[in-house]
């Protein structure tokens, strides 16, 4: 049984990404930060989505549904860092960063959980395996909804359009191509 303190302290942790919002949206985007989605939000519907799919796909919906819980659970250390900034640095300095704050995130956990969340984490990261691949896309599908479900309360903020286009949606798996092919429609429309 795990230890209420150890526990508790891993509940208050992840619970920082109910407070920490996306930062593309209000620095990229320029919605109001009031309005903006946290992270928890979007793994709480990445999770979702990503588990009907497996489910509709035949692959391993719990696997995929705890990677989707896991996929951004260091960002409650390192904060939510937007894809231009982690482009301006060294790829293995950003994971290695990640990685460290994934592992502090889960150290209150017992060994075998450690060993079998870090196993989906790294799985996730790499998106070699056909639940990575959909995880992944489906980060990104969400992404492109969330695009499009501020344009309805902001169509002045044409930059959320690039949210769902060819670079946001690249990401695809065989489960999630006719659903990007889609999205793409309304990132590429005037």
């Amino acid at each position: 049984m795990m230890d209420t303190d150890k526990f508790i302290e891993f509940a208050n942790q992840i619970g920082k990404l109910k407070e920490l919002k996306r930062t593309g949206w209000y620095k990229d985007a320029g919605i109001d930060k009031e309005y903006v989605e946290s992270v928890a939000d979007h793994s709480y519907r990445c999770a979702m989505l990503a588990t009907v799919l497996a489910d509709e796909a035949g692959l391993d919906s719990g696997k995929v549904t705890k990677m989707m819980l896991l996929h951004d659970l260091e960002e409650s250390i390192t904060g939510d860092i937007i894809r231009s900034e982690k482009e301006n640095q060294d790829p293995k300095e950003v994971y290695q960063r990640e990685l460290d704050a994934f592992k502090k995130v889960i150290s209150s956990l017992s060994e075998n959980l450690q060993e079998q969340y870090l196993q989906l984490w790294k799985e996730y990261q790499t998106g070699e395996t056909a639940e990575a691949k959909l995880c992944r896309s489906v980060d990104r599908i969400d992404q492109a909804i969330q695009a499009q479900e501020y344009f309805k309360r902001y169509p002045n903020k044409k930059t959320l359009k690039k949210f769902s286009d060819d670079n946001d949606l690249e990401k695809r798996s065989p489960e999630t191509e006719e659903i990007c092919k889609k999205l793409l429609e309304w990132g590429n429309s005037e």
